[in-house]
C-alpha cells in the first residue's frame, strides 16, 4: 500500500514537473508572433531555400511567410568544417529580427530550434527509468527533476541576488537531499543514516573547497563565462560560485554511496544483533571499500569529460604540464575534482559509522522494505 501510495505521487509530481518543462520549452508570446518592436527573436519553419541567393521563406507561426538571410556559406574555406549542417525545408529555425536601412524588418536565420529533441530525449529517459527500475524509476526521474528545479528556481536567481553561493547551495543540496534519498528510497532508519551521513560529507567537502580555494588562491575570475557574470552581475560572489558548483557536482555520487552503506550495515545488524559497534563499521566498511574505487572514477571522469576541451586547448597551445596546472580554469578543475572525491571517499566511513551507532543491537523498529535496499544494490 504505501509503494503503491508513493507511486501515485510520484506521478503527481511527475505531471506537475512535466508540465512546468513543457512550459518553459514554449517560445513566449513574444517570441512566437510578429511584435512591433525593433530588435528580438522568432520561430518558424522554413517552407522554401534558395541556395543561390542564401535566402529562406519562413512561415511564422501565425501563417505569415516572411524572407530571411541565411548567411553565407564557406565551402572549402580554412576553419569551416566541411560537414556543417545547412538550413533545409521543414527545419524549424529561429530568427533574428531588425530594422533594414529602409525601415523594414530585415530578416537572418540564427539557429535551429533544438527543443523538440531534447524534450524527446527527456521522454527517452523516462520510460528506460521506468521500464528498468519501475516505480523507483519514476521516483528517481522526478526527483532529479526537482533537483534541477531547486537549482534554477532556487539556488540561481538567489545567488544573483547576491547572496553567499556556498551557503544558498548548502540549502539546496539540503532540499536535493531529502528528494533524492526519503521520496526516491523511502522513509526509514536506513535511509535517515543515509541523509545524516550524506549532509556530513557534503559539510565536509564545503570545508575543504573552502580551505583549499584560499590555498591555491582561486578567485574565481578564471574562466569566460565568470567575466561575463562580473560584468552583468557584480554582486555575485564569484569565489563562493566555484563552491557551489564543487558541492552540486558531488552531490550525485554521495547519495548512491550513502544509501548503500546505511542498507548493507542495517541488513548486518538484522542478522546477528549481537555485533557492536567496531563489528559492524569494521564489516560495513568491507563492502564500502569496494564501491568507493568506482565512484571515485566516475566523479573524476565526468569532470574530465566536461574538461575536454580545455584540455585540447592546452595541447594547441603547447602548455607544459607544470604551467598548465598553474593556470586558474586548470587549477579550479582540479581542486573541484579532487575535493569531490574526498568528501566522496571520507562519505564511506562516515556514514558506516553513523549506521553502525544507530542500528547497533538492532533496536530501531524497522520500516516496510527496508531491508531490501541492500538486495537491490547488489
Amino acid at each position: 500500500m504505501q509503494n503503491v501510495m508513493r507511486c501515485w505521487g510520484a506521478a503527481c509530481l511527475l505531471t506537475l514537473l512535466l508540465t512546468s518543462v513543457l512550459a518553459a520549452a514554449q517560445p513566449s508570446a513574444q517570441a512566437a508572433s510578429p511584435v512591433q518592436a525593433d530588435l528580438g527573436y522568432l520561430e518558424g519553419r522554413v517552407v522554401a531555400v534558395d541556395e543561390a541567393s542564401r535566402l529562406a521563406q519562413v512561415e511564422l507561426p501565425g501563417g505569415e511567410v516572411v524572407t530571411a538571410d541565411m548567411g553565407q556559406a564557406f565551402p572549402g574555406e580554412a576553419g569551416v568544417p566541411d560537414d556543417l549542417p545547412e538550413f533545409r525545408v521543414g527545419q524549424r529555425v529561429e530568427l533574428y529580427f531588425s530594422p533594414g536601412p529602409d525601415g523594414e524588418r530585415q530578416y537572418v536565420v540564427s539557429d535551429w530550434v533544438r527543443r523538440p529533441a531534447l524534450l524527446w530525449l527527456l521522454a527517452l529517459f523516462l520510460v528506460v527509468s521506468v521500464a528498468v527500475a519501475g516505480c523507483k524509476g519514476l521516483r528517481a526521474f522526478v526527483s532529479t527533476g526537482a533537483s534541477l528545479l531547486i537549482v534554477i528556481w532556487f539556488i540561481v536567481p538567489r545567488i544573483l541576488d547576491g547572496w553567499s553561493p556556498a551557503l544558498v547551495s548548502l540549502l539546496g543540496v539540503g532540499g536535493m537531499l531529502i528528494l533524492a534519498i526519503y521520496f526516491v528510497h523511502g522513509l526509514s532508519w536506513s535511509t535517515t543514516a543515509a541523509l545524516i551521513g550524506t549532509f556530513a560529507a557534503v559539510l565536509v567537502t564545503l570545508l575543504l573547497g573552502v580551505g583549499f580555494t584560499e590555498w591555491a588562491q582561486l578567485t574565481g575570475f578564471g574562466s569566460d563565462e565568470a567575466m561575463m557574470i562580473n560584468t552583468g552581475a557584480a554582486q555575485v560572489n564569484l569565489k563562493g560560485l566555484l563552491l557551489a558548483g564543487l558541492l552540486i557536482g558531488a552531490l550525485g555520487a554521495l547519495t548512491d554511496i550513502t544509501i548503500v552503506q546505511a542498507s548493507v550495515v542495517r541488513e548486518l545488524a538484522h542478522a546477528d544483533p549481537s555485533f557492536g559497534l567496531s563489528e559492524l563499521y569494521r564489516r560495513g566498511m568491507n563492502v564500502g571499500n569496494d564501491h568507493v574505487g568506482s565512484l571515485v572514477n566516475t566523479l573524476v571522469l565526468a569532470y574530465t569529460g566536461a574538461a575536454l576541451p580545455l584540455f585540447l586547448l592546452l595541447n594547441l597551445s603547447d602548455f607544459a604540464p607544470a604551467r598548465a596546472l598553474n593556470i586558474e580554469l586548470v587549477a579550479a578543475e582540479v581542486v573541484h575534482t579532487l575535493v569531490g572525491s574526498v568528501g566522496l571517499v571520507l562519505a564511506v566511513p562516515l556514514t558506516t559509522f553513523i549506521a553502525a551507532l544507530m542500528f547497533r543491537g538492532d533496536k530501531l523498529p524497522i520500516a516496510e522494505g527496508e531491508l531490501d535496499h541492500a538486495h537491490h544494490h547488489h
